[in-house]
């Protein structure tokens, strides 16, 4: 019995103190990460899993550094593992989308893409889904695929916050794409919302000259 209970002792010691390294240098790395030093995150946040491999949010900050560090092969894969377990996760489809979009897999990347458009998020679910689907958007400007990046846009808007900046934004990556009458739509709700915006006032100018509106819109700035 006395065996039995040294034994016992020992090893919940043994193990109480696996989980206090494997906490200490999950912090370590994810500070490491925070700062920008993406090989020091990995070296530690290694470590942390080594204590203890199980531990998915650890491997998560391990392929966040993984990608940081340019490792793409390694940061996929445990991207990967993880998106076994929550193929719906936004974050993780944005992560692998964008990773799909560094190596030149462009089908693969725009389907991610899309899956994070409609994914599951934390926080803010709602405006995450937008940056998601406007940075598919983006994607397919830079293929040269204006006609699927207008298409995309269009979706994206439907979920855009009001605010004047992101109105902005908006108006100018549907000028880009040549939709006039939406640029300037987008550059009076910025107008609106923030009538001293001066992008979106130097926008809606630029516009209503190139479309040929005889003045500018009632109530906006001069």
């Amino acid at each position: 019995m006395a065996l039995y209970a040294i034994t016992s002792f020992l090893f919940r010691s043994f193990s109480a103190r696996r989980a206090a390294l494997g906490q200490q240098f999950a912090a370590s790395g994810q500070q490491a990460l925070s700062r920008g030093d993406a090989d020091k995150a990995i070296d530690d946040l290694r470590i942390s899993l080594s204590y203890a491999p199980d531990e998915a949010s650890n491997q998560l900050l391990l392929a966040e550094a993984l990608a940081q560090a340019h490792h793409p092969e390694q940061a996929r894969a445990y991207f990967l593992g993880l998106l076994d377990e929550q193929p719906a996760d936004g974050f993780l489809n944005l992560q692998l989308a964008q990773l799909a979009g560094e190596h030149k897999d462009t089908q693969a990347a725009i389907r991610y893409y899309r899956a994070a458009a409609v994914g599951n998020w934390s926080g803010d679910a709602r405006n995450k889904r937008f940056h998601a689907q406007l940075e598919l958007a983006d994607y397919l400007a830079q293929l040269g695929d204006l006609r699927a990046a207008h298409a995309e846009l269009l979706v994206a808007v439907a979920d855009a916050p009001e605010d004047a900046a992101v109105a902005v934004m908006i108006g100018q990556r549907f000028e880009q794409s040549n939709d006039l009458p939406q640029a300037l739509k987008f550059y009076k709700t910025a107008l609106k919302l923030n009538p001293k915006d001066a992008d979106a006032l130097i926008g809606a100018r630029r516009v209503i000259s190139e479309i040929g509106e005889a003045s500018p819109t009632e109530g906006m700035p001069q």
